[in-house]
């Protein structure tokens, strides 16, 4: 995150909801429109592929995952999720399990370390929308907030 003395007073007075609210758009467009996460200022993704994001943060959220699923999620193709599955895996940031009752059925999820990363970047990311959004006057923020989430279709 980046602050100088002259943002890092206001960022205090921006509310933890509507830092985490900017986090989960700014995540929805950067999925949307595909963008370059390490486009972001002192980006905190710079250990990650850029299409293992989407993938990341998705196996971060709730719910059982499957390589379908999970395409689904991303609008990606099976092949792109499969890639970026061996990424991770070879970090040791995710798992697949073969679930008993169906061995066909492989299920997704982030292991001991990615569930680490996964806390880590999301609260990098809320810090830093912490910090755009102090740049904005208290009023302006739920406007902005609405508008963006617009874009993203949400």
């Amino acid at each position: 995150m980046r602050t100088s003395k002259s943002d890092s007073s206001p960022a205090t007075s921006t509310s933890d909801s509507q830092a985490v609210a900017l986090h989960e758009t700014i995540s929805v467009l950067m999925r949307e429109f595909r963008l370059e996460p390490g486009m972001l200022a002192g980006s905190v993704y710079r250990e990650l592929h850029a299409n293992d994001i989407g993938l990341f943060e998705v196996l971060a959220g709730p719910g059982e995952w499957s390589v379908h699923r999970v395409a689904r999620a991303l609008s990606a193709p099976i092949s792109t999720i499969s890639s970026a599955l061996d990424r991770l895996e070879h970090q040791g940031l995710v798992a697949r399990r073969r679930i008993s009752n169906d061995r066909r059925v492989v299920r997704l999820e982030l292991t001991t370390r990615g569930n680490r990363l996964a806390a880590w970047l999301r609260n990098a990311h809320v810090e830093n929308c912490r910090s755009m959004l102090a740049r904005l006057k208290p009023s302006e923020r739920e406007e902005f907030l609405r508008l963006a989430a617009r874009i993203a279709g949400q």
